[in-house]
């Protein structure tokens, strides 16, 4: 299973002013059990967390904010680690309710985001499952060092992926208003893109949800798949080797060059890389290179991977994790993810793996 950044991209502002009215919410709480105490609100941006508290009386509680568009959010109480409920906190008056015992229990009413979830949700239900059953598959696989079924778990990803593309280009076109559509093109297509994929989509969209912040970070999205799309001029990476020196893909040229997205602590990219080791043997003496990029943030990890796994080839890092550089110039949201270069530095393929690589190195310097 590829490791994915998700991404929840949306732009959360605390604001006090009359000019974010329109941006405001309000969510009313009403639990027939828990008649007092605090409970929680976590909203989820970008991997932090904001938090707020409300006191419980009499059964009701209430929160108030602003966020300029919808997030990921949580209600949670601080006796039960386990029990939350999860919802889509958006510029809205939105009613909570239930009994209380259990947090996952409760119903959300109020909301545009929320009841077009309920209808993605239902639409995506057989995929979700299948998911579920290939995870345990997979974590089982994990515990017993099974690579060899793992590595086939990773073609099921992509069907399953494939499968979750389908519905939620279904639902843009049946639903091209509902803001939890443009959510879902951002949660499906941001990695393994092109494009190509990802504009017809959002050509589906209303103009309000275009004009929106999500609808506005799709649009970013199509244009840096489309800046490092097959037959464009790779950007140019600068960063630095395990001894510190500054190196560039550009030094490079007159070679084909994989440029290789992984990390030493992405059990996927270190269950691939042997077959990049196989790659690079066979045709280092043809033309052909490897430009590792890494998206560690220790450094004495990293080099241990390197060794450990024979990566005898450049290697660079900015050591900021998902935060490196290349995330943004390039798309990269998942990895292991790979870009194949030509000797002019012009992208011939992209996320090649296995088999697909030996064949593509084969296809270009054969």
């Amino acid at each position: 299973m590829k490791q994915v950044l998700s991404i929840i991209s949306f732009f959360l502002f605390f604001s006090y002013s009359p000019k974010a009215q329109d941006s405001s919410y309000v969510i009313n709480g009403s639990l027939e059990k828990i008649k007092s105490g605090t409970i929680y609100l976590n909203i989820y941006q970008d991997g932090k967390t904001f938090k707020d508290s409300a006191f419980i009386k009499e059964g009701k509680f209430q929160f108030t904010g602003f966020v300029a568009s919808p997030y990921f959010a949580t209600l949670t109480l601080p006796e039960r680690h386990k029990d939350y409920f999860s919802f889509y906190i958006e510029p809205a008056t939105i009613e909570i309710t239930g009994r209380g015992d259990s947090l996952k229990m409760l119903t959300v009413k109020g909301s545009p985001v929320n009841s077009d979830d309920k209808l993605f949700k239902t639409r995506m239900k057989p995929v979700t499952q299948w998911e579920e059953s290939n995870s345990k598959i997979y974590e089982r696989a994990y515990n017993d060092k099974n690579t060899h079924v793992m590595d086939s778990l990773d073609q099921v990803d992509n069907e399953i992926l494939a499968a979750k593309r389908n519905i939620v280009a279904a639902f843009v076109k049946d639903y091209p208003k509902s803001m939890r559509g443009a959510m879902a093109i951002v949660e499906n297509y941001s990695y393994y893109a092109e494009a190509s994929d990802v504009e017809p989509l959002y050509d589906n969209l209303d103009p309000s949800i275009q004009n929106s912040p999500k609808g506005r970070q799709i649009k970013k999205m199509i244009d840096t798949y489309a800046k490092v799309a097959i037959g464009k001029a790779a950007p140019d990476i600068t960063q630095y080797t395990p001894d510190s020196n500054e190196l560039s893909l550009s030094s490079l040229k007159g070679k084909y060059v994989l440029i290789d997205f992984w990390a030493s602590w992405c059990g996927p990219c270190r269950r691939e890389n042997p077959n990049v080791v196989a790659a690079y043997n066979q045709f280092k003496g043809k033309g052909f290179t490897v430009f590792g990029v890494s998206y560690d943030t220790k450094k004495d990890r990293w080099k241990k991977a390197i060794s450990d796994d024979h990566l005898d080839w450049n290697q660079v890092s900015d050591l900021q994790g998902w935060q490196n550089s290349t995330s943004d110039e390039y798309g990269i949201k998942a990895i292991p993810s790979n870009v194949l270069i030509d000797k002019n530095g012009i992208i011939v393929a992209k996320n090649v793996f296995g088999d697909k690589l030996t064949d593509k190195l084969k296809e270009v310097l054969n």
